[in-house]
């Protein structure tokens, strides 16, 4: 088969060698063998393979990594190569490794290798992801690593490497700054490579499922946290955990606004931590367990949502309204359950017997206060607080401000956090530019969407209760119902109906079988619905709502299957000087209209643009923009127009909708999609016009 381009063999139970016939297939650009229970070493003949762009044996039992490496490097546009869970405990060669100047993803993790970080890999310059972890490296970081261009994803944690944190690491350039990667090899196959003990695993052919990480966790690594790691602010994973860390936390960590995850747990940090970490929106996981860290922790933010854990091992930490207590954020019994052994968890009797006395106090001054505050709160009175330790107290106690057109009419603020466990992250169901979202299980067993918007909002309490109570009157079958409002502390907390089957992008980019399972009928509803959902705002609805923000990550999908249009409105709850969120309030990228970038004042019409986007995804199954894809074909709307002003609209549409029994249809959505995409809103139609040509479909 000489013209065979793509081979998927994965998790099949095959054993035996690699085949050597393969290597015949000159064309072959893509190869996977992975979890199935092959061995023996890469044939020579593979070094023919000079289409091969995308290889992917992990999980198997194969030998000889020189070997394979030797051959390999061949391959002269080699992209991908996932040769994890084999090799086992064999020598990862430092040099004398030629080829890979193609590599943009290399995966070598879990395989116990010896040896040191190899020098070859400089040779790779598009390199993006890499992961080393779970071997048995030694020496130190090289410092090289921070001058790769494209690299984002960097994991070397579980091995035993030493040393200080290379400052050229700090400088990353993607990391720094959003920088658009070289293109990375397409694959529609998933390539399960982590080290990862849950049944999803993580595929590295989706970057979106890869966000830009640093791991450096459980090594032997010493010295400081570099503060220009602050730099970073692309990066969503920092993970320094069970190393040797000494100093200060930095405070211009803060300025890493893309945060989501940073792990300094079990290291030698003193001092206090900086109260700017408050800043960080997205920050869903933060650990700084078992260190010498001392003061108040941080209040506010998502520091609301960390658990004790986070800060045990830290006897000099309290939590706000507790430090003149001396009560530390562990308890006796926390303390019972710590090894001891462990030198950051010692802890004397003395200090046992005081933290229980600060223990005792506290319960008792809380009851004091949650019985003043039954006897103060006879109605519900939502005025501004500076979320004081008695405040959150306060607000726990307050029902839940439910609107007509939810079933559920009675609950606490209290009750509501309990149904998000805590706002625990393992419950997190969305993030964007207006803050997580989180799926609350309440106790009547429905399920909701809370959504946390954290920060000021520039408003006064009663202004931004009068806005949601605004929102809630937009009632329409395709549009995402708000249910409630309450705040929590210095949080709003937004509760919508739970949309059973997530949002269209999830169906169209990110689930492996989402675009086999939404058949043309189903599409075309789902564009059918969530026009009629724009529609309302624009037209129905009082007063009329201008989305700001249609995308496909925004329309959501019931249990059967109908659209239902979220976040409309929000827009309006935010003040243009919240800087964080303005980014966000003139659409994401690949969606803003063209006129955008003259004034920031949206538009109708403006959401028009965006909702023709929507159904170029649909007729397509691409994404609006693919950084995967070369520099020329990465903007959709911009191929497109190109593949139809050639007469090639048939190569337009996504190939497992495509037929000649649905050609009429696609051309006609074309064509109302292509008047939605003009760079001139005069020539766009409105919402209506749109419904009225899709209803006519």
């Amino acid at each position: 088969m000489p013209f065979l381009a793509s081979v998927d063999l994965a998790t099949n139970n095959l054993n035996g060698t690699l085949p050597v016939s393969l290597a015949g297939c000159q064309e072959l650009k893509s190869l996977s063998l992975a979890k199935n229970s092959l061995t023996g070493q890469l044939p020579q003949d593979y070094s023919r393979l000079t289409s091969l762009s995308m290889l992917s044996l992990s999980n198997n039992s194969l030998h000889n990594i020189s070997g394979a490496l030797a051959v390999l490097g061949a391959c002269r546009n080699l992209a991908t190569l996932i040769l994890t869970k084999n090799f086992i405990g064999e020598e990862l060669p430092d040099d004398g490794v030629s080829g890979f100047g193609s590599m943009e993803v290399l995966a070598l993790g879990d395989c116990a290798l010896r040896g040191r970080v190899p020098e070859w890999l400089t040779r790779c310059k598009k390199l993006e992801v890499l992961d080393l972890s779970w071997n048995q490296l030694v020496g130190t970081i090289p410092s090289w690593i921070g001058e790769f261009e494209y690299l984002s994803y960097l994991d070397l944690s579980n091995n035993t490497l030493v040393g200080e944190i290379p400052k050229s690491l700090t400088q990353l350039k993607s990391l720094v700054a959003s920088r658009p990667s070289p293109g990375m090899a397409f694959t529609s196959m998933p390539l399960y490579v982590k080290h990862n003990r849950s049944t999803s695993g993580r595929q590295y052919n989706q970057l979106s499922n890869f966000p830009p990480s640093l791991f450096l966790n459980d090594n032997g690594l010493n010295g400081t946290i570099w503060p220009e790691f602050g730099n970073l602010r692309e990066l969503h994973v920092l993970d320094l955990s069970n190393n040797f860390i000494s100093g200060s936390i930095p405070d211009a960590l803060s300025r890493m606004e893309n945060l989501e995850v940073l792990d300094l747990s079990s290291n030698n940090l003193s001092g206090s931590i900086p109260s700017s970490l408050t800043e960080l929106t997205f920050l869903s996981k933060f650990n700084v367990a078992h260190n010498h860290l001392v003061g108040q922790i941080p209040n506010g933010g998502q520091f609301f949502t960390f658990s004790n854990s986070s800060f045990e091992g830290n006897p000099g930490l309290c939590r706000s309204g507790s430090c003149n207590l001396n009560m530390s954020v562990e308890t006796p019994h926390d303390k019972e359950m710590q090894p001891a052994s462990s030198t950051r968890n010692r802890k004397n009797k003395i200090l046992g017997v005081a933290i229980c006395i600060g223990l005792a106090l506290a319960v008792f001054l809380a009851v004091i206060l949650v019985n003043m505050s039954k006897r103060e709160v006879s109605a519900i009175d939502y005025e501004d607080t500076e979320g004081s330790c008695h405040e959150l107290y306060d607000s726990y106690l307050k029902p839940v401000l439910f609107f007509q057109n939810s079933a559920v009419k009675e609950l606490t603020v209290s009750d509501l956090v309990r149904s998000t466990n805590n706002f625990d992250q393992a419950n997190i169901i969305g993030c964007g530019g207006f803050g997580l979202v989180y799926k609350a299980y309440l106790p009547d067993g429905t399920k909701a969407a809370v959504k946390r918007l954290s920060g000021d909002y520039g408003q006064m309490e009663r202004e931004f209760r009068a806005e949601v109570e605004a929102l809630s009157q937009a009632q329409h079958k395709n549009l995402v119902t708000l249910r409630g409002y309450c705040r929590y502390g210095n949080d709003r907390l937004l509760i919508y109906s739970y949309m059973e089957n997530g949002s269209l992008d999830y169906w169209l980019h990110e689930r492996s079988d989402g675009g086999y399972m939404l058949k043309w009928e189903s599409r075309l509803r789902i564009a059918q619905g969530s026009a009629r959902g724009l529609a309302y705002l624009h037209k129905v609805c009082e007063p009329n709502i201008i989305h700001r923000d249609v995308k496909s990550s925004n329309i959501l999908l019931n249990e059967n299957f109908e659209a239902c249009l979220a976040d409309f409105g929000l827009a309006r709850l935010i003040q243009p000087y919240d800087t964080h969120v303005t980014t966000d309030l003139v659409g994401t990228l690949g969606y803003i209209p063209p006129e955008y970038s003259q004034s920031v004042i949206a538009t109708p019409k403006g959401d028009v643009f965006s909702f023709g986007v929507v159904l170029l995804e649909l007729l397509t199954g691409k994404r609006p923009v693919d950084v995967s894809k070369s520099k020329g074909s990465r903007d959709l709307i911009s191929w497109v127009l190109q593949m139809k002003s050639e007469k090639k609209e048939e190569q337009i549409f996504d190939r497992l909708i495509w037929s000649k029994a649905h050609e009429k249809q696609l051309l006609s959505v074309l064509e109302i999609t292509c008047k939605c995409i003009s760079a001139d809103p005069r020539q766009r139609p409105s919402i209506e016009e749109v419904v009225s040509c899709l209803d006519k479909v």
